[in-house]
């Protein structure tokens, strides 16, 4: 016999919008406290980091950035537990930019950080995206998660897909 969940057991994803701007701060902060942040006081101020995401939804920022962009939040029993902001840019001659990706660390090595990926990358087909770059510290080792999906450094600080095909397919589209 096949046992049945209610359906908040599982991951579900779905596009945010600025009333999930104090959440999405809150899981950036603990995010970066609990994964490998060193307490910097920009990265983790509430107010600046949710003014930093205001600023991105009304397509203020970043300077690169083309005005078409999409978060995507991953809920879990009525929780934000993840998300991955994207938009389409002209950095370093590519197509489109992951702009943010966190994941709470309890929530890690489940799949869901590949499912929000590829929920990205299905957004970006409809604009035709051949290419794609993330901006990374140096020091971040989650920057293993985009060289495990086939990124390649560009710079320290930055990793690309210069084929979004390839990278669809390490995330099984």
């Amino acid at each position: 016999m096949t046992k049945s969940y209610p359906y908040f057991y599982f991951m579900q994803i779905h596009i945010a919008t600025t009333a999930d701007i104090d959440e999405l701060t809150k899981v950036e902060i603990e995010s970066k406290l609990k994964s490998f942040y060193d307490n910097d006081e920009v990265g983790i101020s509430h107010a600046i980091q949710g003014y930093r995401w205001q600023t991105y939804f009304d397509a203020q920022t970043p300077a690169s950035a083309k005005p078409e962009r999409v978060v995507y939040k991953a809920v879990l029993n009525g929780h934000i537990i993840g998300y991955v902001a994207g938009h389409l840019t002209t950095r370093y001659e590519k197509d489109a930019e992951i702009q943010a990706f966190y994941l709470l660390k309890e929530q890690q090595r489940k799949g869901y950080g590949t499912k929000m990926l590829a929920h990205l990358l299905d957004w970006f087909k409809q604009f035709n995206v051949k290419s794609v770059c993330v901006g990374i510290d140096k020091d971040n080792p989650y920057q293993q998660f985009y060289l495990k999906h086939g990124g390649e450094h560009i710079n320290e600080h930055w990793i690309g897909w210069d084929d979004v095909v390839a990278l669809e397919a390490a995330v099984g589209l």
